[in-house]
């Protein structure tokens, strides 16, 4: 009988960890942009920006380098999110909307995304796995990295309603051991890929055939 407590309690707290949180009143206000180019996102601009700074440290004589990397992106599409998030949240399916996921699987039970990344601005070929929950109506939605090159990632995905249109704005923010990359290089192809992902998924879910 405790066994089966402990269980049930287990799965309790596991969904309340994966649940996102559905916010009907969440509106454009989110956006932490100024009104200039606030304005140019509702008016169907896609912005990405990634900010890449080192920190040294020194213990027992020890010197550290570290890395922390601050991220946004935010679009409007034009479409309502009841119609393309019927596309966007199939997350398994990504190898087959971006030519640059060479494979992506998704693990309902757990909100695992798995994916394998391979595109010219990348130095080497990258397996991305964080958790997401399956992204199916407006909300705020948690997202973290748990494994690779950027462990303990944490960001949230907002996704509302704005005048029968769907608007994106993802933040995350990463600090760890240093990559090995360049900031600026860092920098670079976090955010172009970014953008090039958000542009290349809006085109797709604008119909809901493959």
């Amino acid at each position: 009988m405790r066994n089966l407590l402990t269980l049930c309690l287990s799965f309790l707290l596991f969904f309340t960890l994966i649940t996102p949180n559905y916010a009907s009143e969440l509106d454009a206000s989110v956006l932490p942009y100024k009104k200039q180019l606030k304005d140019k996102i509702l008016d169907g601009l896609i912005f990405a920006e990634s900010k890449v700074t080192s920190t040294e440290a020194s213990s027992s004589g020890k010197k550290t380098v570290n890395q922390e990397l601050h991220f946004t992106i935010a679009g409007l599409h034009p479409k309502s999110c009841s119609y393309v998030l019927k596309k966007l949240s199939l997350y398994e399916d990504y190898n087959q909307f971006l030519d640059f996921v060479k494979t992506s699987e998704y693990d309902l039970f757990t909100g695992e995304i798995d994916f394998l990344i391979s595109h010219t601005l990348l130095p080497y070929d990258m397996r991305l796995v964080f958790k997401l929950p399956r992204i199916t109506q407006p909300g705020v939605y948690p997202f973290s990295f748990e494994r690779g090159l950027l462990l303990n990632l944490k960001g949230n995905i907002h996704v509302i309603n704005h005048k029968n249109r769907c608007l994106f704005y993802t933040k995350a923010d990463w600090s760890g051991p240093h990559t090995g990359f360049p900031n600026l290089i860092f920098e670079f192809f976090s955010q172009a890929l970014a953008k090039i992902s958000m542009e290349k998924l809006f085109r797709i879910s604008n119909t809901l055939s493959h």
